[in-house]
């Protein structure tokens, strides 16, 4: 498996709240890596230390407004926890899970807080009495990991990921912050990472202009883990940013692919899981498959992996359209919220969105342009313009025809050469189809040119001038000899 840990940044106060030039120095720094952790500064936020204090159960004065809003979410939330069963369908790889989400009956953060606690105690006695065992034996204390340390959890998360053991309980996605109106920072200023708002963010107006509530992306969500509950592989919706900062308890681990490397993976789950391919072809965004580091070494992806382990009073920032996993130590509370920067419009615009659920985040890209540039001029119904309609110009009038030409001349059908017969000899009569010709010249024989040929009666009225016609009959007539 890879070790390769992900970049950790350690900004001062000033950096940290210019989110634009610290998301810039991540990307390039991190050289395309799928995520960047970030350790914020002392005087960040003026609940953090109370808001973890009230998260774990514990006494606080209440002098900020983030501690007294964690005591009174722990004590009064109401959220509805899932548990994630796991399958191997026929023919998937060894590695490869695909994940159903069982709903749970609603309770409390507080019960919730303390079936957590128990069932990491419970985890912790079976491991300690299995090394126990062994070691009475005198045997390696194998299947059973030291969690004393990240290495030994991360070895029993995936070795306890089975149909067999019972479906971790998780209590994600849950519509409530911690963050509020009053917070400050240690110099009195709105904190730059307020997650309920994130102040430089400008999608967040865009979505407020258009009445748009979406949780996880206009307000932050709660996320309340528990021994191996997990989150599956995934990217963000509508290739967003996302921020996740641990307000207390156990570590998270987390691993995150190079979104360069997003095709390949698509396309080996595809060939992984044939009949969620089938079903949607953005699958992946359903959150329902998990993929051990041990089978992206075997996909030949590891060199595209990174990982790290998260701890309380910590950021880990994922970028857009970088799949990213991971899985929680213990009992922990979590906060996170999608955002954009100035540079999201671009990829954003490539986003793939699902079609089979109802939910998906679909965000008009060319508008937040447009809104961008004009403001609420782009949001304004431009009346448009009716083409101009040029009539067409008056049909031109024919002009009469004026014969300028003379008459043509008939038969007399009294001379001889007119009772005459074709001669079938004459280059007319092998012309005419009466002899079989083609009948293109369309001249009669030359033994039947009328001698006398004549004017039409109204040629004749109307005095036109005499003419032997377009036959040339008269250059055909044999002279007169006197």
């Amino acid at each position: 498996m890879s070790r390769t840990s992900c970049l950790v940044l350690r900004p001062t106060l000033a950096e940290f709240n210019d989110i634009e030039t610290l998301m810039r120095k991540a990307e390039e720094e991190s050289e395309g890596a799928g995520i960047v952790k970030i350790v914020p500064p002392s005087g960040w936020w003026d609940g953090a230390a109370e808001a973890s204090q009230a998260f774990n159960g514990d006494t606080i004065p209440g002098k900020t407004s983030g501690g007294r809003r964690a005591k009174n979410l722990l004590d009064t939330l109401k959220l509805r926890p899932i548990r994630q069963a796991v399958s191997r369908p026929p023919g998937t790889p060894k590695g490869a899970f695909e994940v159903a989400i069982l709903p749970q009956p609603q309770t409390t953060a507080k019960a919730f807080r303390k079936t957590a606690l128990k069932l990491e105690e419970d985890a912790s006695k079976k491991a300690r009495e299995a090394r126990e065992r062994f070691e009475r034996r005198g045997c390696e204390a194998r299947g059973s990991e030291d969690v004393s340390d990240d290495a030994g959890v991360e070895a029993a998360f995936w070795k306890a990921l089975t149909p067999l053991n019972e479906a971790p309980l998780y209590g994600a996605d849950v519509d409530a912050t911690c963050f509020t109106d009053n917070d400050k920072t240690s110099e009195g200023e709105v904190p730059g990472w307020h997650l309920d708002a994130i102040p430089s963010c400008r999608l967040r107006p865009f979505l407020k202009r258009l009445k748009a509530r979406i949780p996880g992306v206009t307000n932050g969500m709660l996320y309340f883990g528990a021994p191996r509950a997990f989150f599956a592989w995934h990217v963000e919706d509508a290739n967003l940013y996302s921020v996740n900062y641990l307000h207390c308890g156990a570590p998270k681990s987390w691993y995150a692919l190079d979104p360069r490397a997003a095709p390949k993976f698509e396309e080996k789950c595809r060939e992984a899981f044939p009949d969620l391919a089938r079903e949607c072809r953005d699958f992946l965004r359903h959150k329902t498959v998990v993929v051990s580091p041990d089978l992206l070494v075997r996909w030949d992806l590891d060199q595209y992996l990174v990982e790290c382990v998260q701890r309380p009073g910590e950021m880990v920032v994922t970028f857009p359209a970088g799949y990213h996993c991971g899985f929680n130590h213990g009992y922990n509370v979590a906060e996170s919220t999608n955002f954009a920067t100035d540079t999201w419009a671009a990829i954003g615009a490539q986003a793939s969105h699902c079609k089979c659920q109802s939910d998906t985040v679909r965000i008009d890209v060319p508008l937040f342009e447009r809104w961008r540039v004009e403001g609420e001029e782009a949001f304004v119904c431009k009346p448009v313009p009716e083409p101009v309609v040029v009539p067409p110009p008056p049909p031109k009038k024919k002009k009469a025809k004026t014969s300028t030409s003379a008459p043509r001349k008939r038969r007399c059908r009294t001379c001889a050469a007119c009772k005459a017969t074709d001669c079938g000899e004459c280059k007319f009569c092998k012309d005419s189809p009466k002899f079989g010709g083609p009948g293109k010249m369309k001249q009669c024989c030359v033994k039947r040119v009328c001698l006398q040929p004549r004017l039409p009666p109204s040629a004749m009225v109307s005095g036109a001038p005499c003419s032997s016609g377009t036959r040339h009959i008269d250059k055909r007539i044999p002279p007169v000899m006197t």
